[in-house]
Formats: C-alpha cells, structure tokens, sequence
C-alpha cells in the first residue's frame, strides 16, 4: 500500500466498512482469494502473491488512485490563459519557455495548460511574464495545480499575496492560508540555469550558492510581509507561506534538500568523514560577508508559518505527465533501504503532481500551518524539535527524492 501512496488511515478498518457486493462470496475479494490459492498450487506462493498485487494494481490504476493520481478536472477561467499564444517580441523569450515551442514539445505543453486551467490572471501580465522570465510564472502554474490536487480553493478576488487557499476542510487552526510564490534566481553576475557553461564539480560551492539565492528569495517576501500584506485583512490572523523554488544556476535540481535544510535549520552533512550531519551557522557571500543560516532556529522569522519547497517542479514533472519518449532516473526514500533508484521509460513512470514537494514547518510561527491541509501521502512534512536541535523529517517509503529525465 505504501507503494501505492494510500494513507494508512484510508485503508484502516477498510473490512469493516465493506458490503456484500465487495467481500461476499461473487464478490471481487473472494474471487481473488480462490485464484491465489489456486495459482499458489500451480506457480507457488511468491508468484501467486505477485499476480494478485498486480490485478490491484491495475484496478488502482484505471481508477487514478494514489500514485496514478491525475486530477483532470479543467475549470474554465474568467480570464483565460493562452500560455503558447506567443505576444512578446522573439528576442525578449525566455530560452525555456522557446524550447517548449517545437513540434515535439506539444503534449508537454497541453499538461502545462491544464495545470493553468482556471487559473485568473488579475493584473493582466502573466502572459507576457511566463513568456520572458518564465519560472517564476511556471512555479505559480504548478501551484496552482498543487491546490486543485489537495481540493482547495483560491480566492482570487484577493490580489495578493499570490495565493489565498480556501479550505472546506477540518481543520486545527484556520481555514484561510496565504502563499507567496517565489523563485532563487541566478545573480546578475553569474550564468542562468539554462547556461551550458556552468561548472558543478565543486559541490561546496553549489551548495553555498544555492544557499545563498534561497536565503535572499525568503528574505524578500519576508520584508514584503511587513511592508504590505501585513496590512491586509485576510492576511491578519492567518497562516503566511512562502513558496520557493530553486532555479539558481545549471543543474540546480541535483541540490535536492540540502541547500533548504541549511537555510531553514542550519545543519548539514560533512561528507569528508562519512556522512556525518553537522552545524552549517553561516555561508560566505562572494568569500567576504557572512549571511547566518537556520533562520527557523530562532523567532526572527516568526512571521512565517511555514515554507513549501521543491527541485522537482520543473519541466520534468509536465514530462512524465506527457506521453513524450524519455527516459526517467528517479531516487526514491525508503524506511528500511534507504536510496531506491530505478531507471524506466516514461510510459512506465508514474508520480503525482504532489510527488516531491516539501513542507517544513516554522516551529517559532507566530500562526501555525495545519498540515491536515497537505496530507497527502507524498507530500513530506518537516518539523524542528528546538529543545534537541534535530529535524523531524517526515518523508514517507516509496516518495522522490529526485528525478532526472533523458
């Protein structure tokens, strides 16, 4: 079931809510009992078993439950997207928002816009926006297909910040949380993702750089907090969540969690002496200014309730959502093994829309963000204990950890 992504608690005392037409004697589960059995005779025991998982799985497939999840509810929009009706000038696209305009890119294309589909533009730029800069309006995208997926709402009747959820429902706390959307971008001065000419061998050095883009991402919307959504009405009172991606520099996706978890709580691996974790205080800003580190460590941040992160919302995840030919490399966390990699054709590959995203709790917030919210089963929660200085990181069997495509 784990493989599956099914919670424990939807399957609990499952017998027990079961009827006639389920667990009778013509029903499906006696019927897959006696073929079991009978197949246990003839091929054994293993084999038997394997076949019986592999008929739940194909029911769980043609369902779309769990790790087959695709939401494709498509809402109609009072300002509808035209993403790929191209309106700025040729030499103001952004490279990757170009490359999605060939022929073969099509079907990635369709998935990115029924990810947008009811999406409302308010303040009519998008467009132009997902056109130029393009990831940080391709993050909002992916978000937003995020909040159709948990069946929440967004009013967006409210300007900002980017994201006002509705939930209907139960919840701890409150029923109104707000998102800001934000992304690490390169700095002026140094090559952006889709540059060629980046150098990763020193992986201290990407790291510290990715640190220090997520670092200044946070802060931003942190001081855009206190300058304007303060203010707000439905604001006050409510759950502040940034939403941060990572699209530093080339190849920013392999950093999976470790840049985060310096930034959020100050800690690390030292991969010198095996992989020990250890305390990572500060970065050095161009080897001269020290930028400190852990900013959930303290109540400087209390303001925010919590952060949602992911390398995972790229272009890759429209791919293996797409019927395009490629290749997937993906690690996967395991309680027991550890690392499970396995490399499949993209047809073979399934992951949800959710797959991969993290939610790392502020444990000095000021408003608490009830995780009910997100409780999917992919989606992995980060709490920090502040009495033992130790992260409670929640990531469940069988999940990405990361995902490369060829």
């Amino acid at each position: 079931m784990k493989s599956f992504y099914i919670n424990k608690a939807d399957y609990n005392g499952a017998m027990s809510r079961s009827w006639e037409d389920v667990d009778g004697p013509t029903g499906p589960q006696q019927f897959l009992v006696l073929l079991t059995m009978s197949l246990t005779e003839q091929i054994g025991l293993e084999s038997a078993a394997l076949v019986r998982i592999s008929i739940v799985e194909l029911i769980l497939h043609h369902y779309k439950f769990g790790c087959f999840f695709i939401n494709e509810e498509v809402l109609t929009a009072s300002k509808p997207l035209n993403l790929f009706n191209t309106i700025a000038e040729e030499n103001n696209l952004n490279p990757n928002y170009r490359n999605l305009l060939s022929d073969e890119y099509k079907p990635v294309r369709d998935i990115i816009t029924r990810w947008a589909s009811g999406f409302e533009d308010r303040d009519n730029k998008f467009n132009h926006e997902f056109q130029t800069t393009f990831n940080s309006s391709f993050w909002e995208v992916y978000l937003y297909q995020c909040i159709k997926d948990l069946n929440l709402s967004v009013d967006f009747s409210k300007a900002s910040p980017d994201f006002t959820i509705i939930s209907n429902k139960d919840t701890i706390y409150t029923k109104v949380v707000n998102i800001e959307a934000v992304t690490a971008n390169h700095a002026h001065d140094t090559e952006p993702e889709w540059s060629n000419d980046c150098d990763i061998s020193d992986h201290k050095k990407f790291l510290d750089f990715a640190c220090i883009r997520i670092l200044n991402a946070i802060k931003s919307k942190h001081d855009k907090y206190f300058k304007t959504y303060a203010k707000y009405d439905h604001v006050k009172g409510n759950p502040y969540v940034i939403a941060v991606a990572p699209f530093e520099q080339k190849n920013f996706f392999m950093q999976n969690n470790e840049a985060i978890i310096r930034v959020l709580y100050g800690q690390g691996v030292d991969c010198r002496n095996g992989p020990d974790e250890v305390k990572v205080p500060i970065v050095m800003k161009n080897d001269a200014i020290p930028l400190e580190l852990g900013i959930f460590t303290s109540d400087k941040f209390k303001e925010i309730s919590a952060i949602i992160f992911s390398t995972t919302a790229t272009i890759g995840k429209a791919i293996v959502q797409s019927e395009l030919e490629r290749n997937i490399r993906v690690s996967r966390y395991h309680e027991f093994e550890g690392l499970l990699m396995e490399i499949k054709p993209n047809k073979q590959h399934f992951e949800t829309h959710l797959d991969g995203l993290q939610i790392h709790h502020n444990p000095y917030a000021e408003v608490k963000l009830d995780p009910n919210l997100f409780s999917n089963y992919e989606i992995t929660h980060y709490y920090y204990d502040i009495e033992k200085e130790k992260i409670d990181n929640q990531q469940k069997s069988y999940t990405i950890i990361s995902r490369n495509i060829y």
